[in-house]
């Protein structure tokens, strides 16, 4: 017993010094210009096949939360961790008038169409390795008071794409899910309110594979009893700014 007591008095500040932590956040992401590979069929009738180039896409409130580990000892004078996040957003993208290059009824056709309103939705699931300095130490904030960090991940992707039917007599909303990797760069500052509570700024980059949405409705154009098919494909790259609280053990 009194061999055993010398290691454990070395091992806890060991365990202590390490940093679970949890944070909520919110923002603006900001969606850049997407092209849109589509192919449109009625029956057998092929309606467009092309791409609909730098759709605009508006300006969208993200949120999440993050789950976080910083370990010990440090490296380079600071402390490496993971964390585990999720986000999500819903974008608009408007009706508007942008350029096709592809065919139109089978004939070549480069020039403005007009493109009806739709919205993405998005939700992230990712795990970030992290690096961060600590700055302002103390014997209150033996971690640092303000706490720059970087970090990169990888994760799941969920999105959901919602728009209308375009050439049937009576359209109908419609909608398809899909689920793609994405990877994503991240920079912020840490500034710890108390030892245990932080407010974080933070900036994002995020950049997805493409997406395919598969759309297959019935109905009638002209009267006459058709199938409207519509294959839409499309990456995301995004920018995001947010701010959070975050809570420290």
């Amino acid at each position: 017993m009194l061999a055993a007591a010398p290691l454990l008095a070395l091992t806890v500040p060991a365990v202590a010094a390490a940093e679970p932590y949890a944070a909520l956040f919110a923002g603006a992401a900001f969606t850049e210009n997407s092209d849109l590979k589509e192919k449109l069929d009625l029956g057998a009738l092929s309606v467009a096949d092309g791409t609909i180039k730098d759709l605009r896409v508006d300006t969208a409130a993200v949120y999440g939360g993050k789950l976080g580990y910083f370990f010990e000892p440090r490296v380079l004078g600071g402390n490496v961790g993971l964390e585990l996040e999720a986000y999500h957003f819903k974008s608009d993208v408007d009706a508007q008038t942008a350029r096709f290059s592809g065919t139109i009824l089978g004939a070549p056709f480069n020039g403005d169409v007009r493109v009806a309103s739709s919205d993405i939705e998005v939700t992230t699931v990712a795990l970030n390795a992290l690096y961060r300095y600590p700055l302002d130490t103390s014997t209150d904030f033996p971690r640092g008071r303000f706490q720059p960090y970087v970090g990169a991940g990888l994760g799941a992707v969920i999105a959901k794409l919602s728009t209308t039917t375009t050439r049937l007599d009576v359209n109908r909303d419609i909608q398809d899910t899909d689920t793609r990797l994405g990877g994503q760069f991240l920079a912020g500052v840490r500034v710890l309110v108390t030892r245990n509570i932080g407010v974080f700024a933070e900036y994002k980059y995020l950049r997805t594979q493409t997406f395919q949405f598969d759309f297959k409705v019935p109905g009638t154009f002209g009267g006459t009893p058709v199938t409207e098919t519509a294959r839409d494909r499309a990456d995301l790259t995004g920018h995001h700014l947010t701010v959070g609280v975050s809570f420290h053990w």
